[in-house]
């Protein structure tokens, strides 16, 4: 890519050297940042101290925010030091990369490049994690990619729904909880995800979720039901759950 720096071997960080960002770094400061310390960083990215691993993560999960550096940072190659770091041994380096691909699959297109480089295998790993906030944000990234068309497919084949409705049901987190119903809510925009939703006992978590009293997952699990109740059967079994009632 153009705007990669075309030095070898040589370019990695010296012992010690820090990625230094100052407070009031404008706009300007940020690109050369990207372009100068992401293209150098993804060359030893499974090597790499942990807290220079933390540091780059947490840069580019808070700059994912934004819908240019969205762009920018995967076409800098960002998913590639970012995917790997979601297998890290370090919980925090481990959360940020998951809250990075998580606001950057905002992003129409990179829902499809994430994809096509793994992502979605690695994310649902990571919803299998004991820690909280990575499951999360690999709910929230899964929920994301979710939406399109094609990653839908691809994340029940990568067996996302499963751990899933085990989030919904049984995480003691509430952000856990309504991450995981969205995605499953936009995974149900499917007709073979809806059976499969069904027969893993997903309408009577959804239905139960839907009868709490917090007004954000009530959202969710009402909507995640009106996508699986288009399917027949679903109909009639959300009708013996007394399903009805739930919905009106």
């Amino acid at each position: 890519m153009g705007n990669r720096s075309s030095r070898g071997g040589g370019s990695k960080l010296a012992e010690g050297e820090e990625f230094v960002l100052e407070p009031d770094a404008n706009e300007n400061d940020m690109d050369d940042f990207l372009r100068v310390h992401l293209s150098r960083c993804i060359e030893y990215a499974n090597d790499a101290n942990p807290e220079l691993q933390r540091e780059v993560a947490e840069k580019l999960a808070n700059e994912a925010v934004k819908p240019h550096r969205q762009v920018q940072i995967v076409k800098l190659d960002g998913l590639q030091l970012l995917l790997p770091l979601t297998r890290s041994a370090n919980k925090e380096v481990q959360r940020l990369a998951a809250h990075a691909l998580a606001n950057l699959s905002v992003n129409a297109d990179n829902q499809m490049l994430m994809a096509d480089r793994g992502g979605i295998e690695m994310l649902v790993e990571l919803l299998g994690s004991p820690h909280i906030q990575v499951q999360r944000q690999a709910s929230k990234a899964l929920a994301n990619m979710g939406v399109n068309v094609r990653n839908k497919g691809l994340i029940a084949q990568a067996n996302g729904i499963a751990p899933l409705i085990k989030l919904a049901e049984s995480c003691s987190d509430l952000t856990v909880t309504v991450e995981a119903m969205a995605a499953l809510a936009n995974l149900a925009v499917n007709d073979e995800n809806e059976i499969a939703i069904a027969q893993l006992g997903g309408l009577k978590v959804i239905l139960d979720a839907a009868e709490g009293p917090n007004q954000e997952l009530k959202a969710q699990s009402a909507r995640a039901l009106r996508n699986l109740s288009v399917n027949e059967d679903n109909q009639k079994q959300l009708r013996d759950l007394d399903g009805v009632r739930i919905l009106r």
